[in-house]
């Protein structure tokens, strides 16, 4: 699909207001799943003890996880992609996400969304997002995916519209449509209307 520079101006606001769970809720219900990073004793700590470390703890292990996301973004700088060929990035992403499962899609999320990462790393990355076989992480990705399809950058959109593809996912189809309506790039506006016809038939 054409690598289109051309961007447009967009609320990129989260969580997304539409008819689906926001981005908080999916978060907050992933938090409340995490398993505790070490066993606690209830004959040694109070609960509002053990409350306030396995949250010091929790957060700290989301801090690592940023921290490791952002150094795998940014070694990507280093390299250049070549349209479905796996790279360094890629192969360092994917092991990244089957790791850190929902944590992972979380920083990659704040990432994209908030643009704090290169548009052309960005797009690879909604690629290979959308091509993962990880059943857990899988509402969390088809959400970025489904976000990412009006963000301001063309790299970005024809990055997740690639995701989309490959996830080939009915769900998508009323959020593909949205994003075909406001969609200004001929081109990308072209490959988002066969993407459709995929979803559909």
């Amino acid at each position: 699909m054409n690598n289109s520079t051309y961007e447009r101006k967009v609320d990129t606001k989260l969580p997304d207001s539409r008819d689906r769970s926001n981005y908080r809720q999916i978060i907050s219900t992933a938090s409340n799943q995490s398993t505790p990073l070490y066993p606690i004793s209830s004959s040694t700590k109070s609960k509002g003890t053990v409350r306030s470390i396995v949250s010091t703890e929790y957060h700290q292990h989301k801090e690592n996880i940023d921290s490791i996301c952002e150094s795998i973004f940014w070694e990507a700088k280093r390299e250049n992609f070549e349209d479905g060929m796996k790279s360094k990035f890629s192969q360092n992403l994917i092991s990244f996400i089957k790791k850190y499962s929902r944590d992972a899609i979380e920083s990659i999320t704040c990432l994209i969304v908030y643009e704090k990462m290169n548009p052309e790393i960005a797009g690879e990355a909604l690629r290979w997002i959308g091509r993962i076989e990880h059943p857990d992480s899988y509402e969390f990705r088809r959400w970025l995916l489904e976000r990412s399809i009006i963000l301001p950058s063309a790299l970005v959109r024809d990055g997740a519209l690639l995701g989309i593809a490959s996830m080939d996912d009915k769900h998508t189809i009323k959020y593909l449509k949205e994003a075909i309506d406001k969609e200004y790039c001929g081109d990308l506006k072209v490959d988002m209307i066969q993407v459709l016809e995929q979803l559909e038939s």
